[in-house]
């Protein structure tokens, strides 16, 4: 039974059926534009300057949700979503299911002590979403630097184009950047906003410099921003960076970093997505203005 179920969810997604989506999503679908985009590195391969963290939908393991928040994200020309755990399976199924494996790129975690283990997963992922070879396998410093080894291994092979670390808190950063000297990290993931700011001071200028594309976790730093900001308007200056709410203050603010490649955000409401996608476009805040930014944050 639940074969046929997933059959039949599959085709009728791929054939563009709006039963393959909750009708929350289709509302938002029909009035879409594509994000912009910037390159990763030097390997001529350019990403969506927003994408999908690690959503409620995908870590609940409901498909259909995640298949509707993945359609919304494909139709604004985003690609990038990162998982981990059960949650890669979540995606790669919802992704099947849509027919849009080749067209996302997922950063996809690793971390099981058995390489073999490791090896399987990743077959398993590139059998569910139909791709030859992963986008990025990666996982947190403390796993990453130990076994290095297998991941450049990986992709030496080709199993995967990208290979990388992941961390949200600056502890982290120093032994990042010792491995960043290697010259063989494609790519990072820091936690920053105007709120935590630390990554400014010597990662991100080390990824700029060396070429390492970043992308960007805890944009909202799991909800804490939005409390704060919380009964404030948006200033009236920040119109001038074509700002209009808090979501867009934040990944705005985010985005005029020049080291960062793609904001990753986690909310499963169909409305927030949007509005976070909408952030990618128009105008960016000048290194003045970013200062400003920080600042009356500071003082709220």
């Amino acid at each position: 039974m639940a074969a046929t179920r997933r059959a039949f969810i599959k085709n009728f997604a791929i054939a563009g059926s709006a039963l393959a989506v909750p009708s929350a999503w289709q509302r938002v679908l029909a009035d879409s534009k594509k994000l912009p985009r910037r390159s990763v590195a030097a390997s001529g391969l350019e990403l969506p300057v927003v994408g999908l963290g690690n959503s409620n939908v995908f870590r609940e393991g409901d498909v259909q949700a995640s298949m509707g928040l993945m359609e919304l994200l494909h139709q604004h020309g985003g690609s990038y979503i990162d998982c981990i755990g059960p949650s890669r399976f979540v995606v790669a199924e919802a992704a099947g299911n849509l027919g849009i494996g080749n067209k996302l790129f997922l950063g996809s975690y690793f971390s099981d002590d058995d390489e073999a283990t490791n090896r399987a997963d990743a077959q398993r992922l590139l059998e569910m979403t139909g791709k030859s070879q992963l986008d990025v396998m990666q996982s947190y410093p403390e796993f990453v630097i130990p076994n290095w080894d297998h991941f450049r291994r990986w992709k030496d092979e080709g199993l995967t184009r990208f290979i990388g670390m992941a961390r949200h808190r600056s502890e982290y950063y120093e032994s990042m950047m010792g491995l960043m000297e290697t010259g063989t990290v494609d790519i990072i993931q820091v936690n920053y906003s105007p709120l935590e700011t630390e990554a400014d001071q010597a990662i991100l200028p080390m990824a700029l410099d060396k070429g390492v594309a970043v992308t960007i976790n805890r944009p909202f730093i799991n909800g804490e921003y939005f409390s704060l900001v919380r009964g404030h308007e948006v200033p009236e200056w920040a119109s001038e960076f074509d700002c209009d709410n808090w979501a867009a203050f934040s990944i705005k603010f985010i985005l005029s970093h020049p080291a960062v490649t793609c904001v990753l955000t986690e909310t499963a409401n169909p409305k927030h997505a949007t509005q976070n996608m909408e952030a990618g476009f128009g105008r960016l805040p000048d290194q003045k203005t970013r200062q400003r930014m920080v600042s009356y944050l500071q003082n709220l």
